[in-house]
């Protein structure tokens, strides 16, 4: 008899058990749907009932945060993530990765252009491919800002998908956005296109383009790939273009990565149009041959200080110790952009100037600041995110965007506790930067945790 009265309490605990997880669930399902038509206090409600009888629901807690996201009870949202984080471990960074995907997902909405091409921007950063059905949409979108970021992550996400994509890009309406589709796919095909047309195919498609500048860009990706006929052309086209078109040429010579483009761009430097002759500069650090040290050398003597600055990147970029002298005293250039410029170099062959960006980035100007910011990406590593975390509390939302996404690129595990702050910026712009970059900081843990499981 005791016998049968344990298995019928053992019986009894497992039928509890099993309607306390049928009831938890039904509620989650009841959860999502309230979400799903953005019914937030129900769905709220309804996850806290789950989370009741399921503590460690992964689920419930991510539509928690969510609700509380979108009644903008942020720091509510957060107070739920900081408690499972210490309760329920294991589960803490899916959960981070699906309250930032849920502020990029709010931002894709919003009536603001330059929020929606955060959002767009952020979903290339974090770096997931099997987001990319996120981006289709705005690929229509009315703002050509919008497009133009939608095909920039387009390219960083890749894949075969993404190809046709940006293929198809090639008949939209912007200009602009065509140049950024031809400029996706000369860098993925970089690293070797997915199955389907050759990169020669594939540039072809612009070389009707109506649009000097577009057409200029796919032959300079034709040219890269040793098209001697596409080089001839892009030379014919930029000695026909007029004054204002002519930037463009010099950017697209540089891309070219072709020495043959020098000395056009040494004329192009003596022209008496700044911002021509500033691209021209900046070109011939794209292509960085001992051939560009004289002219760079010359040009970073120029009246002009934008000229002065991208001369002082190129010869950075092209590594040559006879550049050092130059670059030390273009470091003490009366323009504060000319000295961030020049640090730039110096870092590149060697030398540290932290000086410099120390007091640019309490500069006045917030674009000094901002342009700082987007030199220490470039060249600062491990060693500047003292400096790009002290930017995440600039006054200027640009400048902590810059902040956010340099830590991203050039940051590991340790900056995701930093990066976690910035989801609760009081710009959604900036909060919306950081839920990208989060991803891909936790994406990037991630893949180093299973690699060193392999090993």
């Amino acid at each position: 008899m005791k016998g049968l009265i344990f298995t019928w309490a053992l019986l009894g605990v497992g039928l509890l058990q099993w309607s306390c997880s049928g009831s938890s669930e039904k509620a989650l399902a009841r959860a999502e749907a309230a979400y799903q038509r953005k019914d937030y206090n129900q769905a709220l409600a309804l996850s806290e009932s789950a989370l009741q009888k399921s503590p460690a629901s992964l689920q419930g807690h991510r539509l928690k945060a969510l609700s509380y996201l979108s009644l903008g009870e942020i720091e509510a949202a957060f107070n739920d993530y900081d408690a499972v984080a210490e309760k329920h471990p294991d589960i803490a960074p899916l959960l981070l990765k699906e309250i930032s995907l849920g502020i990029i997902q709010n931002s894709m909405t919003h009536e603001n252009y330059f929020v929606r091409s955060a959002a767009v921007k952020a979903i290339g950063e974090m770096g997931d491919a099997s987001r990319l059905p996120l981006l289709i949409p705005f690929l229509k979108d009315e703002a050509p800002f919008v497009r133009f970021f939608t095909v920039e992550s387009l390219g960083q996400l890749g894949g075969p998908e993404a190809l046709k994509l940006l293929l198809a890009a090639a008949k939209d309406p912007d200009g602009m956005v065509r140049v950024a589709a031809v400029k996706a796919l000369d860098e993925m095909s970089e690293a070797g296109l997915p199955s389907g047309p050759d990169p020669g195919e594939v540039f072809a498609f612009f070389a009707g383009d109506v649009e000097p500048t577009v057409r200029l860009f796919a032959l300079a990706a034709r040219a890269r790939r040793g098209d001697d006929g596409a080089f001839s052309e892009m030379v014919a086209i930029t000695r026909t273009l007029e004054t204002q078109a002519r930037p463009a040429a010099a950017a697209a010579l540089g891309r070219s990565k072709n020495p043959k483009g020098i000395p056009l761009l040494a004329r192009i430097l003596s022209a008496p149009d700044p911002t021509l002759r500033m691209y021209a500069a900046e070109a011939m650090g794209e292509i960085s041959s001992p051939e560009i040290y004289n002219p760079l050398a010359k040009a970073i003597l120029d009246k002009d200080p934008s000229v002065r600055g991208a001369a002082a990147t190129s010869l950075g970029k092209l590594g040559d110790p006879r550049a050092i002298p130059l670059l030390d005293r273009a470091a003490h250039d009366p323009d504060v952009m000319v000295q961030i410029s020049a640090s730039e170099g110096l870092k590149r062959l060697g030398k540290s100037e932290e000086a410099v960006y120390r007091a640019a980035l309490t500069h006045d100007d917030y674009a000094v600041r901002h342009f700082a910011i987007g030199s220490l990406r470039k060249v600062g590593g491990k060693e500047a995110l003292p400096f790009l975390v002290e930017a995440l509390r600039d006054d200027a939302p640009r400048v902590r965007i810059a902040a956010v996404r340099a830590i991203g690129e050039i940051g590991g595990e340790e900056a995701i506790s930093f990066l976690k702050e910035s989801l609760k910026d009081p710009d959604l712009a900036v909060r919306t930067y950081a839920a990208g970059n989060v991803g891909r900081l936790l994406n990037k843990a991630q893949a180093k945790n299973a690699e060193a499981r392999r090993s």
